[in-house]
């Protein structure tokens, strides 16, 4: 066998290649996907001046306990924060470094500002940040905000969310004051390290830092989050390509720009505090930040042993890179006078390549080359075109005669058979991809939570069954004994070549009218297939003429082989078979199946009763019974067909698509649409495999069993399975509210309609008790369970009657003066039947705020003080048309770290509920005790 015969387009090569690169393509990416990068070797610790060690150390000691803004243990953890800053830069300083530092310990920052709540909101927060100014050797030029919030939820450890990310900013203030380091690297441009407290409700941190006057100084930003617990830490959004720059530094970058653009597009409804910094502040940066898996998220999953040190090192080693990059950019461009303070840059299009390289780009860089994808390829198609038709060798859709025709009892095809192929591949598309879409809605339909843990089966499941049908309808439609064509690679990538440019003008609308870089993959695989589809084309050239092709029908010989002379064509007559009769033989050409799905010549036996009139001839260089004028094809040219269209659009779509199934697939617990995670999962798994479909005719029919077998045991897993596990639980949201009045009180929980009843049935104090069911007013599509739960204690001593003051006085007509004070809290509300359009808040010591609300007014109102029972005084008036007679005024406890004895009902749930399930903060307090006061 010769080279060029071990490398033709048959069934061996070919399976032998797509094996390959789809195993070891999918199993790099699925790697970077789950796998952190390794840490960094002591030598490279070193190098940067920081320790790992003391990282995780701290680490633990701020996740010992629940720490959310209104809970004791957070004053605990901010004492500590304060220590460990003070001691790193004393330690540094004593040990030579010389630059300026400022620590910050802010307790007069207070703001009070609308909470963008559809119904009207306003908030009144007093902020408790801890900042660190670390300056630069260059004081022209502006710092560097670096941010994270030491709070947690009130069901949370928050070591990701954002326990990490705190240590992370310790280990960057001692990296940059470290002496050793700043005798070669002292930094040009300085540093603003924030942690900040109260990230959790409403973002309370970051809005008081903005009114402190450090937070002028800084026109860029490096915000650190987690919104999972453990695995990478991904470039969740960027202002700009000019701050992106800075990213490319890292040495492990992971992320794309398709997140960013979930925010921008509304389609992501958490917020971070990079929110803040760019709306408030006018500032320009990146948020990174830990993003799965979402089920520990706001959990106690969310705690140090769910999570790695390589995903520690991962957000520290990127962190430390990308403010190198930054302390080194001496431009001007963040820090003009004119306009926002960090001026503005350009909508930038990014991507990481196997956590190793990074793409950056402009937005209008990536419009104008879909621009020019959208115009170019279509002349040289066209161009191509025409020269193939006037030198009278464009085959396809050509049906020409053969001239001079063959013998009538030859039995041999008449024409060319030209348009054999054509309508191949677009039936094995719609078929395969109106059943991956249908199985969609089947899974949602049937066990719409299965993707909450088996994400990947779910993908094994889609992926199949698209290869399974497409395989089947390409290879059956080619069989050798139905309508085998050489043309048929060459339909299925102008096909498919046509499909993609209509998806590229969506993506160019959308590029020019939205402003969405997510179709930048799109752009990938339509190069990809073009140039595949392009090469279907002038592989033709090397074909001799229609017109003038002769066949010498003469040399055909016993040995089954045909001497084509470049002389003339042959002939696709439907019916030009000969008739099946008792002497036929079992494989026409006498031909048997090959190991891989071809065919090969059998030797023609002398006593063979057989006449070459009565089957047809195997001609050398043909495979099977395709048109034997495809003797002149090159034999290689699918294989950079195949380079050019699968294993780098592959990589874009694989990773995009691992991505969205990631970021969504546990979204069901919040109420988010399941069909929308099943039709991504779909689309993806069809765009993912449909560059590579042209060779599928050739693939080994054994794949297809195997993925037939794989189809079938995860499409009966998913539609049958339990859809939680102990490592991926079912989050409820757990409320309780107290009736101060009455002693009357009711616990809650919210969670998928499916299984929240079952949840609670499982509870000692709902057995036996009415339980009220209704849809959750505040989180669309999941249902909440309330009923008399245990009572809960957090007054201390005194009798729960005695937790919340409050009293109101009226003013005039139109105003009142409201006071509200409760034990053991800083943290209370205010409720109004209807708007109130102005608000003072007065505290004892404390500035008075007040500023007008929302155009529709407001008719809540959050209090949160700084210090603990102080209480506040609030000054309400509202229009002359209106009636404000009454207020619902409110206390919260958010301390869930003695919930046995304080707030048992919570407990009990933690106790009894199913292992499958876990426990999360409804709103902002745990229980909220409620009393009516009348003005």
């Amino acid at each position: 066998m010769t080279f060029l015969e071990a490398i033709s387009f048959r069934p061996l090569p070919v399976t032998l290649l797509a094996v390959a690169t789809y195993i070891s393509l999918l199993t790099g990416l699925l790697w970077v996907h789950l796998v952190p990068p390794k840490v960094a070797p002591q030598f490279e610790l070193n190098r940067w001046g920081v320790n790992l060690t003391d990282a995780w150390q701290d680490l633990r000691q701020i996740t010992g306990e629940f720490r959310p803004y209104n809970a004791h243990s957070n004053d605990d953890v901010r004492d500590f924060l304060l220590k460990r800053i003070t001691d790193i830069v004393k330690e540094n300083q004593i040990n030579g470094y010389d630059g300026e530092i400022e620590i910050v310990d802010d307790n007069s920052s207070n703001v009070l500002f609308e909470g963008g709540n559809a119904n009207g909101l306003t908030v009144y927060f007093e902020g408790t940040n801890i900042m660190v100014l670390v300056r630069g050797t260059d004081a022209t030029l502006s710092p560097v905000l670096v941010n994270a919030h030491y709070d947690s939820v009130s069901t949370g450890y928050g070591a990701t969310d954002d326990g990490m990310a705190v240590v992370t900013v310790l280990q960057l203030v001692k990296a940059f004051t470290n002496p050793s380091r700043a005798g070669e690297h002292r930094i040009q441009r300085g540093i603003l390290a924030l942690l900040n407290n109260g990230e959790e409700d409403f973002l309370n941190g970051a809005r008081a830092f903005a009114v402190h006057p450090m937070g002028k100084l800084a026109h860029s930003f490096l915000n650190l989050e987690g919104a999972g617990a453990g695995g990478r830490a991904t470039l969740f959004r960027s202002t700009d390509a000019e701050v992106t720059k800075w990213y490319k530094a890292s040495k492990r970058p992971f992320g794309t720009v398709v997140s960013g653009d979930g925010f921008k597009s509304g389609l992501v409804k958490s917020q971070t505090d990079y929110k803040v910094f760019t709306e408030n502040l006018g500032m320009r940066g990146l948020d990174v930040a830990f993003w799965e898996p979402r089920s520990r998220y706001h959990t106690v999953d969310d705690d140090v042993k769910h999570t790695t040190h390589r995903s520690l090192w991962h957000m520290l080693g990127s962190s430390l890179e990308i403010l190198e990059a930054a302390t080194r950019d001496t431009g001007r461009e963040f820090d003009h006078e004119e306009g926002p303070p960090a001026g503005v840059g350009h909508d930038g299009v990014w991507f990481d390549l196997f956590g190793r390289a990074f793409g950056l780009l402009r937005l209008h860089t990536l419009f104008a080359l879909t621009i020019t994808l959208i115009i170019v390829p279509v002349i040289m198609m066209a161009t191509t075109v025409y020269f193939l038709h006037t030198s009278g060798k464009f085959y396809y859709l050509s049906n020409t005669p053969l001239v001079p025709q063959p013998p009538d009892e030859s039995h041999l095809p008449r024409t060319t058979r030209g348009w054999r192929g054509l309508f191949r591949f677009p039936v094995a598309f719609v078929v395969a991809s109106a059943a991956v879409v249908g199985m969609a809605y089947l899974v949602d339909k049937i066990n719409p939570m299965i993707a909450y843990s088996s994400q990947f089966s779910v993908w094994a499941m889609f992926l199949s069954l698209w290869w399974c049908l497409a395989w089947f309808v390409l290879r059956g439609a080619d069989a050798d004994t139905v309508r085998p064509t050489a043309l048929g690679r060459g339909y299925a990538f102008i096909e498919q070549w046509a499909l993609w440019w209509v998806v590229l003008i969506f993506v160019a609308v959308s590029i020019d009218q939205s402003h969405i870089a997510s179709g930048y993959f799109v752009l990938v695989s339509y190069t990809g297939v073009f140039l595949a589809a392009w090469l279907s084309l002038l592989e033709l050239f090397g074909l001799p003429r229609k017109t003038s092709q002769r066949v010498s029908y003469e040399s055909i010989h016993s040995e089954g082989h045909s001497q084509i002379a470049p002389s003339g064509p042959v002939s696709d007559d439907e019916d030009s078979e000969p008739e099946a009769n008792e002497r036929t033989h079992l494989f026409r050409g006498e031909r048997r199946p090959t190991t891989f799905g071809g065919f090969a010549r059998r030797d023609t036996d002398a006593h063979s009763s057989h006449s070459l009139a009565e089957s047809e001839p195997h001609i050398h260089g043909v495979f099977g019974r395709e048109q034997a004028w495809s003797a002149w094809l090159p034999t290689w040219i699918w294989i950079p067909q195949f380079l050019f269209s699968v294993p780098v659009p592959l990589i874009f779509t694989t990773s995009i698509g691992l991505l969205l199934s990631t970021a969504t697939n546990q979204t069901g617990a919040d109420g988010s649409s399941t069909l929308t995670i099943y039709l991504i999962m779909a689309i993806m798994s069809i765009l993912i495999l449909l560059p590579g479909s042209p060779f599928y005719h050739r693939i080994s029919y054994q794949i297809t069993l195997f993925l037939f077998v794989v189809c079938i045991a995860t499409t009966t897993y998913n539609l049958a399975a339990f859809p939680f596990t102990d490592s991926s639980r079912l989050k409820v949201y757990f409320q309780q509210s107290v009736n101060l009045d009455t002693g009357v009180n009711s616990a809650y929980l919210v969670a998928h309609p499916g299984y929240v009843e079952s949840v609670v049935s499982s509870l000692p104090s709902a057995q036996g008790t009415p339980l009220n069911i209704t849809a959750d007013p505040g989180r669309v599509g999941l249902k909440r369970v309330s009923w008399p739960g245990i009572p809960p204690k957090v007054a201390g001593d005194a009798p729960m009657k005695s937790w919340l003051e409050a009293n109101a006085t009226k003013l005039s007509a139109t105003s009142a003066r409201i006071n509200i004070r409760g034990l053991n809290t800083r943290a209370c509300k205010l409720n109004f039947k209807e708007p109130v359009n102005s608000i003072v808040v007065n505290r004892k010591g404390v500035e008075n705020l007040g500023e007008p609300v929302g155009p529709q007014g407001t008719k809540e109102i959050r209090l949160w003080s700084r210090e603990w029972e102080q209480g506040w005084e609030v000054e309400i008036a509202w229009a002359a048309d209106s009636s404000v007679d009454g207020v619902k005024a409110t206390c919260l406890w958010a301390d869930a770290n003695n919930a046995r004895q304080e707030i048992p009902a919570l407990w009990e749930v933690e106790r009894f509920a199913p292992s499958w399930g876990v426990v999360s903060k409804l709103a902002d307090g745990l229980v909220e005790g409620w009393r009516e006061v009348r003005i």
